[in-house]
C-alpha cells in the first residue's frame, strides 16, 4: 500500500505485495514543470468518453498548439513547408463517413487511428472492415456505419468531438486487395502519422470489437477517507510502460505490436484510449487523467525513452553529447525486435518509416537487410538474449547475417573497441525490388550474400556437461585451433528443434573473430580483476563444400590460460598477440548466405 502527500513530503509503507494506494487532495495544485516523485495527482471521472475526459483532451490539444515548439502542426523530415498528405482520407463531418481520394494536394487537419486489427474469424463483431477494388467506389458514397468495428466508430466519435473533419484507417485507406497500393502507401506511412494532428492510439484493446473507450475499475476510482475532508484512497492505475523499467505490456496490448512502433515514435501527438484512463503524449510531455504517468521532457530527461512514442533522443539527436546514429540504430532495433509481429514477412515494412528517418542522418550511408555499409562488420555483431531459443521463421525473410532472419529480440554489445586486422570485408550483395528499407529482396536467398575475408577457426558442437541456469549453456564448442576457449555461446535458433535447421551434437562448425570488447569502464585506468578482453566472434555452419556459409551463433571468446596483468595495457598486448595469432593463420575468402 502506498501512500503519497502530494504536498509537503511523502511517506511510503508496504502492508499488502502489489496493491498500492495514493493519498490525493481535493485542491489541486498547479501542474509543475519539473515533475518528480511530488507528481500532482487528479480525480479520474470513471469513463473516458465523458465530457471530464473531453475537456482535459482539449486542454492539452490546446496547450500544445500553442506553447509546444517542438510539436509541429505538421512536420514531414525536415521539410516543415511541404507537408505530403495522404492518398486517401475518410471525411468524418456531417453525420456520415466518406471515403476521398486524392487528399494529398489538399491541408486537411486530421487524425490517425493506431488500433490492433484483432484475430477472429469466429467473431464477426471484430472483423475489420477493409477497402478493395470491389468496395472503393461504394465507400466513396458512404462507409457503412454498422460493418464499422467498436474501435472505428469510437475513433470517429473522438474526431467529431475535437472537431476534426478528417481521419485515417489503415485499413480504409489502403487497398488491401492490391500489392502495389498497399506498396506505396507503406513507404508513405512514417508522413502520414508525423503529419496528423493527433493520433488516436487504442491502447488497451486487442481486437477491433473493443473499442477505445472505458469504463474505470471501481479499485481506481478515489473514496474519500471516512472523518477526513480532503483525503482520498485508491489503488494505484497502471503507469505508461517506459523502456527499462516496463516490460509487461498487459495493459497495452496495442504498444505490444511491432507495426506500432514507429507509429508511436513518429507521431507528433498521441492519445492513448487505456483501459483505466486517456494518457497524452507528445514531443514535450506526457498527461493522463489521474497524475501517475506525468512528465516533462526537460533536460533531465534527455535520456529518457519510452518503449513507445516518446524518444527525445530522435529528436536531439548528435546535440550535447546524445548519441550517434549507430547507438540509436542499435537501441531502436532491439526494442522492435522484442514486439510481437503477425507476419514475419512484415519484419522489414514494420520498422520502414523510422529507417527512411535514419537514412536522412546517414545520407552517404546504404541500408543493407537491417545494417549499414559504413558501421557492417560492427552492425553485423548482433546477438540473441541468453535465454529460452526461438525457431527459425518457417518462411525465408532475411540472410542468417542480418538480425532479421531470428524472430526474438537481438543485441548489440556497445563496447566494442576495434577489429582484427585480420578481417575484411570483401563484398555485400543486397539487391531489393524496390525500396531497400521494404526487404523485397530481387535475389533468391542463396544470392544475398557478403564476403569476408579472414581466418576460419574450426570447433565442434559439443553437448555440455553441466547446464546453467538458462537453457543457453555456458559451454557449447570447443576450440580445436588457436588457444582460446568459449566464454559464452549464443545461438541465433533452437539447433534441438526438427527441421532442415536442426544441428546434431558433435557437428563440426566454424568460427570467424571479428573484433574486441573490453570490460574496463571508459575512464578508468586503473587495474583491477574486473579487467578483460571478450574475442567476439561468428559462428558458422557449412554449406556444401563451396566455402558457403550460414550463420547460426555470436561467441565471446577468452584465452584459455591464466591472465595476470589487468591493465589496459596488459589488455592492448593481449589483443596484439590474439591479432597477431590470427594473422598467422591463412586467411580464406568466406560467404554468409
Amino acid at each position: 500500500m502506498e501512500l503519497i502527500r502530494t504536498r509537503n513530503s511523502s511517506l511510503t509503507f508496504s502492508l499488502l505485495a502489489d496493491v498500492r494506494f495514493e493519498r490525493l487532495t481535493r485542491h489541486l495544485a498547479e501542474p509543475r514543470r519539473h515533475l518528480g516523485s511530488d507528481k500532482v495527482r487528479h480525480l479520474l471521472p470513471g469513463d473516458t468518453s465523458s465530457e471530464t475526459t473531453f475537456d482535459k483532451i482539449r486542454a492539452w490539444m490546446t496547450d500544445c498548439l500553442d506553447n509546444h515548439p517542438d510539436c509541429p502542426k505538421s512536420h514531414v523530415g525536415n521539410n516543415k513547408h511541404t507537408p505530403s498528405l495522404p492518398r486517401r482520407l475518410l471525411e468524418v463531418a456531417n453525420g456520415k463517413v466518406v471515403l476521398r481520394e486524392d487528399t494529398a494536394q489538399k491541408r486537411h487537419p486530421y487524425a490517425c487511428l493506431s488500433h490492433c486489427w484483432g484475430p477472429s474469424p469466429r467473431r464477426p463483431e471484430s472483423t475489420i472492415l477493409k477497402s478493395k477494388r470491389a468496395t472503393i467506389e461504394q465507400f466513396k458514397v458512404e462507409v457503412p456505419w454498422g460493418k464499422l468495428t467498436k474501435t472505428f466508430q469510437d475513433a470517429i466519435d473522438i474526431c467529431r468531438r475535437l472537431g476534426i473533419d478528417f481521419l485515417w484507417i489503415d485499413s480504409l485507406c489502403i487497398l488491401q486487395d492490391s500489392k502495389d497500393d498497399w506498396s506505396l502507401n507503406a513507404t508513405e506511412v512514417g508522413s502520414i502519422y508525423e503529419n496528423a494532428v493527433i493520433t488516436i492510439a487504442a491502447s488497451k484493446s486487442k481486437e477491433g470489437c473493443q473499442g477505445c473507450y472505458s469504463t474505470t475499475d471501481p479499485r481506481h476510482l478515489a473514496r474519500l477517507v471516512e472523518k477526513r475532508s480532503d483525503v482520498y484512497v485508491r489503488l494505484k492505475p497502471p503507469s505508461y510502460p517506459v523502456h527499462d523499467f516496463h516490460l509487461d505490456l498487459e495493459n497495452f496490448p496495442l504498444l505490444d505490436r511491432a507495426w506500432v512502433y514507429q507509429e508511436m515514435h513518429l507521431s507528433v501527438r498521441v492519445l492513448h484510449f487505456c483501459a483505466q484512463e486517456v494518457m497524452w503524449s507528445c514531443r514535450r510531455m506526457r498527461r493522463s487523467e489521474s497524475g501517475v504517468s506525468d512528465e516533462d521532457a526537460t533536460d533531465e530527461l534527455v535520456h529518457l525513452s519510452d518503449l513507445h512514442g516518446w524518444d527525445p533522443s530522435w529528436k536531439t539527436l548528435g546535440k550535447n553529447g546524445q548519441e550517434g546514429p549507430r547507438t540509436l540504430w542499435y537501441r531502436t532495433v532491439e526494442e522492435y525486435t522484442r514486439l510481437h509481429i503477425s507476419y514475419p514477412s512484415d519484419i522489414f515494412p514494420a520498422l520502414a518509416a523510422l529507417t527512411q528517418r535514419m537514412q536522412m542522418l546517414r545520407r552517404q550511408d546504404m541500408f543493407l537487410a537491417g545494417l549499414w555499409k559504413d558501421t557492417f562488420l560492427l552492425d553485423l555483431m548482433w546477438r540473441t538474449p541468453a535465454g529460452p531459443q526461438f525457431a527459425r521463421p518457417a518462411e525465408w525473410r532475411a540472410p542468417s547475417w542480418s538480425w532479421a532472419s531470428v524472430q526474438c529480440q537481438v543485441a548489440w554489445d556497445l563496447r566494442l573497441h576495434f577489429f582484427f586486422g585480420a578481417i575484411e570485408l570483401l563484398d555485400v550483395h543486397c539487391d531489393t525490388k524496390g525500396p531497400p528499407e521494404m526487404g523485397d529482396f530481387s535475389s533468391s536467398q542463396d544470392e544475398v550474400r557478403i564476403t569476408l575475408r579472414g581466418p576460419l577457426l574450426k570447433a565442434t558442437w559439443k553437448k555440455p556437461w553441466i547446464r546453467s541456469r538458462w537453457p543457453v549453456l555456458t559451454r557449447m564448442a570447443e576450440m580445436k585451433d588457436g588457444k582460446m576457449d568459449v566464454n559464452r555461446y549464443y545461438p541465433d535458433y533452437d539447433y534441438d528443434l526438427p527441421g532442415e535447421h536442426h544441428i546434431p551434437w558433435d557437428s563440426e562448425v566454424f568460427i570467424v573473430p571479428i573484433a574486441v570488447s573490453t570490460l574496463v569502464p571508459d575512464g578508468d585506468d586503473s587495474n583491477g580483476s574486473n579487467n578483460n578482453n571478450l574475442h567476439l566472434a561468428l559462428v558458422l555452419q557449412a554449406r556444401g563444400n563451396g566455402g558457403i556459409y550460414k550463420r547460426i551463433g555470436y561467441v565471446e571468446i577468452v584465452e584459455d590460460h591464466i591472465v595476470v596483468d589487468w591493465s589496459r595495457e596488459g589488455l592492448k598486448d593481449r589483443f596484439d598477440r590474439v591479432d597477431a595469432m590470427l594473422r598467422a593463420i591463412p586467411p580464406q575468402d568466406i560467404t554468409i548466405v
